[in-house]
């Protein structure tokens, strides 16, 4: 994946900052200068969360990284303390911009795609589907799941924090789900998921789908049957015999009435039923009118809730812009402004009142809106399901009265004796009953159909069990071959030698083990030898340097391969514990070799190196870097916040170097 980096504009109370970036940077100097805060802010942009220095949390509004994705531009903007991203980009024609969440996907946010969190937007705009790894290997539930942007990038971004005491979450024992998706990007750049295995993935992802599919629409079957008192055959057949019973009845009841001449009317039944079914029906129109508008009124007041949130947001962040600005001149005409009374608004002359809930904190309103919209979406989910069932219960009834007005209106034609028309009725009835039987005949192949679906999900479960056998054998092909681990293993011995790692020599084997990813270094003609890896290390320089290297190999590895590895590397003090004066040699071979493969094979890698020492391009290496000096305090170099604790020059002075 071709990442770059373009620049970083920071928004802070007093002023607006920008970094641009080239395709070498080198950031150094004194400690608290910010330099490592460009980093993070940076990872934040990408939806990381981060811990603000005591200077971030009084000057910092929001941060907005702009960079090219497979040459695509791209801006994401990042409010303080927010678990949302905004991201811009441009579609053909078309400019989008949306508000997607840095982490935790809540539903597709852009209509026609997969995107649902800042990750898949990074791989759509690298026009690559997002890496799809296996979850619950250990169960017979496994299943697909999307291998995330966060996983890959740590990989690209080595944070001062961790560059020493961990390798990559590759050895993390006790956090087990951070290790095995570690474990899957290495597979992924290794290129360990080859297209046989991700199509096996894939079907066996489909087959288990259909198979949850069946296995629910049995278990929904079988529940509207059990409502319906229909569990089996037998019990449908005892309701038509019923029903047979009652249309027996209904004939002779008919045959009497012929008989007997009775002078009830049909007619005047019909009268009654018709008024009667009006007058639901008018129940029901009503009912259904006063709950849209119950729903218009949630939806509306649900809308206002969210909009509602945005002005807050918006509000709240102009408060805390414009609320350290000192007005000397009026913002409208400019002109001066006349001297107040301290209590006073120096540009209006009101009262200066305190700011609204200045004792609630944004959390704690966000948190509010957010729950008071979930209650919303709860009752307008509640209202539409009500409204559905009264449309149904109105359609029935508006059925059943349309019947009832047809055969008052046939009734009222033929007018004819009180016997014969009773005796019609009857016969309705009993066409009525027998349609009823025809209908539950018809029921009876509900339970078949029930069978057919369970049927189906054990013959899914089969086929299931044959594709992850497949899948299974696929796998271990696929691990056998170890091509690229090789290439690996050799590029990062290159590194360490190149960068006289005390200790490793050229003769030496670098062995990466197949299922944790994790290197040891041990001598390859002693008879007795000591392994070195990551763990067993005493020393932290040591450990900064082993771990810079590994990172350095991979992106070798995955700009000779082609794998979609985000080709940005991020170094966050890799001298950490090293003395540029005691470990000169180690510090000079360690950044020769850096700008030696930047100038080569890493061309097309952007780098950006923080350190407390800079050290400069060797003669020899055509490289164009950029490179920036800061310390805390400094006017001519200065920090990541330039205003913050600069002290005052005093008249006819000279800056402070």
């Amino acid at each position: 994946m071709r990442l770059t980096l373009k620049s970083l504009e920071l928004r802070f109370r007093r002023s607006v900052e920008t970094h641009d970036f080239g395709n070498v940077n080198f950031y150094w100097g004194s400690i608290g200068a910010g330099k490592s805060s460009i980093a993070k802010l940076i990872d934040y942009c990408f939806g990381a969360d981060i811990q603000l220095t005591p200077a971030l949390q009084l000057e910092l509004n929001s941060a907005e990284l702009r960079a090219e994705v497979e040459g695509q531009a791209i801006a994401i903007y990042r409010e303080r303390e927010s678990s949302n991203v905004a991201v811009a980009w441009q579609d053909g024609d078309h400019a989008l911009e949306v508000l997607v969440p840095a982490r935790r996907a809540n539903g597709i946010v852009v209509p026609g795609t997969d995107i649902e969190v800042l990750s898949d937007v990074l791989f759509h705009l690298a026009r690559i589907p997002a890496p799809r790894v296996r979850k619950g290997r250990r169960t017979s539930e496994e299943r697909l799941e999307r291998l995330s942007f966060r996983d890959l990038f740590r990989f690209c971004y080595i944070d001062q924090d961790n560059i020493d005491s961990d390798f990559f979450k590759l050895d993390d024992e006790a956090d087990f789900a951070r290790r095995t998706k570690s474990v899957d990007a290495m597979r992924f750049v290794l290129g360990y998921h080859q297209d046989r295995v991700a199509q096996l993935e894939s079907d066996l992802q489909q087959i288990h789908e259909r198979k949850l599919a069946a296995k629910a629409a049995a278990e929904a079957l079988n529940k509207v049957l059990e409502e319906a008192g229909f569990a089996n055959p037998s019990e449908i057949d005892s309701r038509i015999e019923s029903i047979r019973s009652r249309t027996a009845a209904a004939q002779a009841e008919s045959t009497a009435a012929r008989q007997s001449h009775s002078s009830n009317h049909a007619v005047d039944r019909l009268q009654a039923k018709a008024r009667t079914l009006a007058s639901n029906l008018a129940d029901l129109q009503e009912m259904g009118a006063t709950v849209d508008k119950r729903a218009e009124d949630a939806e509306r007041h649900l809308n206002e809730l969210k909009m509602l949130s945005v002005r807050f947001s918006r509000t709240r962040a102009a408060r805390d812009v414009l609320g350290a600005v000192e007005f000397a001149v009026c913002p409208r005409c400019t002109q001066d402004l006349p001297s107040r009374e301290p209590a006073l608004c120096r540009v209006c002359g009101q009262v200066d009142v305190d700011v609204p809930h200045e004792h609630m904190s944004d959390t704690v309103v966000e948190n509010d809106l957010r729950a008071r919209v979930a209650e919303l979406q709860e009752t307008l989910s509640g209202l539409r399901k009500q409204r559905g069932l009264i449309a149904h219960q109105l359609e029935r009834v508006r059925d059943e009265k349309a019947t009832t007005d047809q055969a008052l209106n046939e009734r009222m034609r033929e007018y004819d004796s009180a016997f014969l028309s009773q005796a019609l009725q009857y016969e309705r009835e009993i066409t009525s009953l027998e349609q009823e039987a025809k209908s539950l005949q018809s029921y009876k192949k509900l339970p078949e159909r029930l069978e057919e679906l369970l049927s189906s999900a054990d013959k899914l479960q089969g086929q299931e069990t044959e594709l992850r056998e497949s899948l299974n054998r696929e796998r271990a092909k696929a691990f056998k071959d170890r091509t690229n681990l090789q290439t690996l293993e050799e590029f990062f011995l290159d590194c360490l030698v190149r960068s006289h790692f005390p200790g490793i020599t050229r003769s030496d084997k670098v062995s990466i083990d197949a299922k944790s990813f994790v290197p040891e270094v041990m001598p390859t003609e002693a008879e007795d030898f000591a392994v070195t890896s990551f763990a067993n290390m005493s020393s932290g320089g040591m450990k900064t340097i082993f771990k810079s290297c590994y990172a350095i190999a991979l992106h070798r590895l995955a700009a000779k391969t082609g794998a979609a590895l985000p080709s940005l590397l991020i170094l966050d003090s890799a001298m950490k514990n090293v003395s540029e004066r005691e470990n000169a040699e180690l510090f000079h071979s360690f950044y020769g070799m850096v700008y030696e493969l930047a100038a080569t094979e890493l061309s097309d890698t952007q780098l950006l190196l923080i350190d407390k020492e800079f050290f400069p391009v060797p003669d020899g290496i055509d490289l164009d870097l950029r490179r920036r000096h800061m310390a805390p305090g400094s006017l001519e170099n200065p920090p990541l916040i330039p205003y913050y604790k600069v002290p005052p020059v005093a008249p006819n002075e000279g800056t402070e170097a």
